[in-house]
């Protein structure tokens, strides 16, 4: 059986046991924001709250999201943050539904960033090449016309916890760089906003010396930009429905 948050009255209780009930502002994404019907929300928890504490408040505000916050993360301050993580003096706490620090990379040209559509493909190879590259990978995502059991996907749209995204491309590049210590360019760009089929989602460029060490690094980067990346995907089909990946749908 899922855990239960506690009621709103409960919350409270908590506030005042804890100490000074203080507001503090969150920021959601993907469905978490369609859920809460807006991208910020403002809670009450006690001065000495942690990300712990920030979980059962937003399911006493916001009891659409209660069965969902057991599979999000909280990021504060642009890192993700363990339960324990205390909220007092944060800039910025934000809310991550599922997504479906780094080394030097001085010798190493790299790209990253979040675009707008059509990425720059051709541009970007130029970018992250140099004389001694004999090895070129891409990986270049586009969106198709289904999706699982969707048979009719006219396009998808990507939203992205913007400052959050731009970071962590840049540390998964100069991760990349670390593990992959032949690689002489890594690009890694991915798309956001409305894109229709046949649009391009994500592009990953890394160039080496060798083949071998340019395929591994390209799927090596891949992969963790898949896992950690916080970009949310909404699938919309032709009849106006959608569905957001990674996140499962909620009663009316």
């Amino acid at each position: 059986m899922a855990e239960r948050y506690p009621s709103r009255q409960a919350v409270a209780s908590v506030a005042d046991e804890g100490g000074r009930a203080v507001e503090v502002e969150v920021r959601l994404f993907g469905g978490l924001a369609e859920h809460a019907g807006g991208a910020r929300t403002r809670v009450e928890v006690a001065d000495d709250a942690t990300v712990a504490d920030l979980r059962p408040a937003l399911a006493a505000k916001h009891p659409a999201l209660a069965p969902l916050l057991a599979r999000v993360n909280v990021a504060v301050d642009l890192e993700v943050a363990g339960e324990d993580r205390s909220l007092a003096g944060a800039r910025e706490v934000a809310v991550l539904p599922p997504v479906a620090g780094g080394a030097a990379t001085d010798d190493v040209r790299v790209v990253t960033g979040l675009r707008r559509p059509p990425l720059p493909v051709e541009a970007t190879i130029e970018a992250v090449s140099t004389p001694d590259v004999g090895a070129t990978a891409v990986f270049l995502g586009s969106v198709r016309d289904h999706a699982g059991d969707l048979d009719d996907v006219v396009r998808l749209d990507y939203s992205a916890y913007d400052e959050m995204a731009e970071r962590m491309l840049s540390d998964l590049a100069a991760e990349i760089a670390t593990d992959h210590p032949q690689v002489r360019g890594i690009a890694l760009l991915h798309s956001t906003g409305e894109l229709p089929v046949g649009a391009h989602t994500i592009l990953v460029v890394c160039t080496a010396p060798h083949r071998a060490e340019a395929f591994s690094a390209c799927e090596d980067a891949l992969e963790r930009v898949k896992d950690r990346l916080p970009v949310w995907k909404r699938e919309v089909t032709a009849d106006g429905a959608h569905r957001w990946v990674g996140l499962p749908p909620t009663g009316d």
